[in-house]
């Protein structure tokens, strides 16, 4: 026979069968509730009021969890409630899961909140003479996994600790099966990750607090590997050519990220032992530098990664401050160049779950697009350059306070600045306006050549834009603009069949698409058409450390993404001499 639970608190009756939990029924029903614990009872988060039906009694453990969290006689925990007939409920506001917009542009993705490292309090009895367990075994009852595995470290200091607080202790849990450390007492509040964008110009850190799923704090710096080579393939050359500097090259970036963690912890007051795991996303050259895995493959033709996805490894192995036993995650690779910053950006943006036909364009020091159509996936990488980051640049710069992010048309240049601060430099997107201007007033030929005799054009007070700049922006563009023309050829599609195109990246947060569309880096579509995903890499980190669902789910679907190789199409060199002009796409 049929029941009925009705939800007053969500305005929601659902039909069910007699026996069911009621966590799974709700959940079932799209109700976003706290599952934390995955339905063992030990992190009291889906606690619900009983309205009108049955109250069974307390089950082990259930009264604590419900009195730790301030609820009175009339609250259960969902997880541990065996429907036996029809309930009014309502539940709380603290058991929903938030919805967290991991990308602040475009689409807005609810995680399921299920983040891969987790803590569990527990209280936990001394063995007994008539009952001799192992503590050990005590451990494992009473974090109700089916086979956890501890660390020897671990076990260890299991004794010590439990001397410490009686058998009250906290154990941190790794993807539910390994236990990664002990501590004494009550600290499921300090547990903490690291989302990393890991760019080959810009790095970008947040503090995530892995109890709400909330950003803290977060740090931006340059990548010091600059010094070994603007691009990656400059990087990639060096090691190549001197193994030696293969390590001076991983140290360099370490040294960055340990200083911005360091930076993080500092001003919010916690420690490095407080941070249980990272995840990083970084393209494929990146994150082999990173490793310190064999770049050699990457080198030469075909361009094979050495690795696509990594299993969590303990941040010693790399050299990163933060929890001794942590874990550090890396967003797995696609194919060649095309690496993890892209499956975590194609994974925030919503990219691999829409429609097609859509294109999907991150504009950084490297070109990576991406195409749907039905449910095929192609994708390639071209080499942009630094250009739309601002550097190769005369008077280049990052889109930070300063920079010249916008110009407008008007008596001359007008020039906006990021936060109306006096103009220092050009960033990417102030780079394409001041062209685009240029372009439409003849100072510059669609072939990308300055027509005044001193080539130069004086921008502002301290800056102008040289002939040289002009020709980076070319190459660039013009990279970018040939891979997604092939790429659409390729398919048998034109650009505008496309449902949709996403823009990744920071320079995409400026960018004025008219002026793209009239010097032919971005097709012809209408405006409403394009995303703008700003960081879809760093968001796309974030929600990989939120969701080891979509951790697992992304895993999967990687393998079956195809490369496109432009350089191995007879038509290439032709498209990109053709795309080179500075026109619209017809």
């Amino acid at each position: 026979m049929a029941i009925t639970v009705e939800v007053i608190s969500h305005h929601h009756k659902v039909k069910t069968t007699r026996g069911r939990l009621l966590s799974e029924v709700l959940i079932e029903a799209g109700i976003p509730l706290s599952a934390y614990c995955r339905g063992r009872g030990l992190c009291g988060q889906c606690c619900v009021e009983i309205l009108e039906g049955i109250l069974p009694d307390y089950q082990d453990g259930e009264h604590r969890l419900l009195a730790q969290r301030g609820f009175g006689p009339n609250h259960r925990l969902a997880c541990l409630y065996k429907l036996q007939g029809s309930v009014r409920i309502s539940i709380p506001e603290s058991s929903v899961l938030e919805k967290m917009p991991i990308l602040a542009w475009g689409a807005a993705i609810p995680p399921a909140f299920d983040p891969a490292v987790k803590k569990y309090f527990l209280e936990l009895p001394q063995p007994e003479l008539a009952r001799p367990e192992s503590w050990c075994d005590i451990l494992k009852q009473g974090l109700k996994l089916p086979d956890p595995q501890a660390s020897l470290d671990a076990i260890r200091a299991l004794p010590s600790i439990w001397a410490q607080s009686e058998g009250r202790l906290t154990a941190v849990i790794h993807r539910d099966q390994d236990i990664l450390a002990l501590e004494p007492g009550d600290t499921t509040s300090r547990l903490f990750g690291l989302a990393v964008d890991l760019g080959t110009t810009t790095l970008i850190v947040d503090l995530v607090d892995l109890t709400s799923g909330r950003v803290l704090d977060s740090e931006t710096a340059l990548n010091s590997q600059a010094a070994y080579g603007a691009d990656v393939v400059s990087r990639i050359s060096l090691v190549f050519a001197e193994p030696g500097q293969a390590g001076r090259v991983r140290e360099a970036v370490i040294k960055d990220l340990n200083r911005m963690t360091s930076s993080l912890l500092r001003r919010n007051g916690l420690s490095p032992e407080h941070v249980y795991e990272a995840v990083i996303a970084g393209n494929t050259a990146m994150n082999h530098l990173l490793t310190g895995a064999a770049i050699d493959s990457l080198a030469v033709a075909p361009f094979s990664p050495l690795f696509s996805a990594l299993p969590a490894f303990p941040p010693r192995e790399i050299g990163l401050g933060i929890h001794d036993r942590g874990r550090v995650y890396i967003a797995p690779n696609i194919k060649s160049f095309v690496g993890g910053d892209i499956s975590a950006g194609l994974m925030a943006s919503g990219f691999l779950d829409k429609p097609g036909p859509l294109l999907y364009l991150d504009l950084g020091t490297n070109g990576e697009i991406a195409l749907k159509k039905d449910d095929r996936i192609l994708v390639t990488s071209t080499a942009a350059g630094p250009a739309f980051e601002g550097m190769n640049i005369s008077q280049g710069m990052l889109a930070v306070p300063g920079a010249v992010c916008r110009v407008e048309d008007e008596d001359g240049f007008r020039v906006f600045t990021i936060g109306d601060r006096p103009a220092r430099g050009i960033c990417g997107s102030g780079l394409i306006d001041l062209a685009a201007v240029c372009l439409s007033r003849g100072f510059i030929t669609p072939a990308g050549a300055i027509s005044r005799p001193e080539k130069r054009i004086p921008v502002a007070p301290g800056l102008s834009l040289e002939q040289k700049d002009v020709r980076e922006l070319q190459l660039a563009s013009a990279a970018v603009k040939s891979g997604m023309r092939m790429m659409l050829d390729a398919a048998g599609l034109k650009a505008s069949g496309l449902k949709q195109l996403f823009i990744a990246g920071a320079f995409g947060n400026y960018l004025n698409i008219a002026r793209a569309m009239s010097l032919g880096l971005l097709p012809s579509l209408d405006p409403a058409q394009i995303v703008f995903l700003g960081n879809a890499s760093l968001s796309g980190a974030r929600l990989l450390l939120l969701s080891l669902e979509t951790r697992r789910r992304l895993e999967s679907l990687v393998g079956g993404i195809h490369h496109f190789s432009l350089a191995s199409q007879p038509a290439f060199q032709d498209i990109f001499i053709d795309s080179l002009e500075f026109k619209p796409w017809s």
